[in-house]
């Protein structure tokens, strides 16, 4: 069906088809072209710049941060750390300060390995486990104290170094939960198997609840059973 119908013979088609015919009519398909098409400028201030193609800032492009104020040094610095703490050297709130510094620079606070896994902390003990636990508590202790101290000097600087070390430990936190869930999953399992052993005595308080089955002896064999002939 053309287009052309619609203005010549509108009868000649069904009613339910006029409005897209009319389409067809106001708004034409596009040409098909292969070549790049000429976009309008936009208000994009950074057009143009690439990091792959090397192609720097224009000669009258301007930045927040402008040379005169690296040749004036007029850039934030980071707050240098002149407050020491005191007190005795062996009270207990020094835990909460890495080598009773009252910050880390952020070279020391990124000094840190990976989290343990799930696969690492299997073949752990309890202790271990426990041990383990409140050492990541203490931990993050220590770095929320470091935050609310850098919050509160201004310092500027050591946020996210202080946020990947911290993630690092909850990982590790969330290892330990996972192990211990898996251990006690096996222990209903293995609570719920031996409900309907014999040979496993629960209520038992006064010995060994696992009794061993008798060894078995040939010569006490069923005497309903016939040997086979030669």
């Amino acid at each position: 069906m053309r287009p052309g119908l619609v203005s010549t013979r509108p009868d000649a088609v069904l009613s339910f088809l006029v409005p897209s015919l009319q389409c067809m009519r106001i708004a034409p398909a596009a040409r098909f072209s292969t070549s790049q098409p000429r976009c309008k400028r936009d208000n994009n201030n950074v057009r143009g710049l690439s990091a792959v193609r090397a192609t720097g800032l224009r000669r009258r492009q301007t930045l927040s941060v402008k040379q005169k104020d690296f040749e004036n040094q007029q850039l934030p610095k980071p707050t240098p750390i002149t407050e020491k703490p005191t007190g005795t050297p062996d009270h207990g709130l020094w835990d909460f300060f890495k080598d009773q510094k009252l910050l880390q620079t952020p070279v020391d606070e990124q000094k840190h390995g990976r989290a343990w896994t799930v696969g690492e902390l299997r073949s752990r003990d309890w202790d271990t486990l426990h041990q383990l636990w409140w050492i990541c508590a203490k931990e993050r202790n220590r770095l929320a104290t470091e935050k609310g101290e850098r919050h509160r000097l201004e310092a500027g600087y050591g946020d996210y170094e202080n946020k990947n070390r911290d993630e690092v430990v909850q990982k590790t936190m969330k290892a330990i939960l996972d192990t211990l869930a898996e251990r006690h999953q096996a222990y209903m399992e293995a609570y719920e198997m031996a409900k309907n052993d014999p040979t496993v005595d629960l209520w038992r308080t006064d010995g060994p609840q696992f009794s061993p089955p008798a060894a078995y002896d040939p010569l006490e064999a069923d005497d309903d059973v016939q040997p086979r002939p030669s």
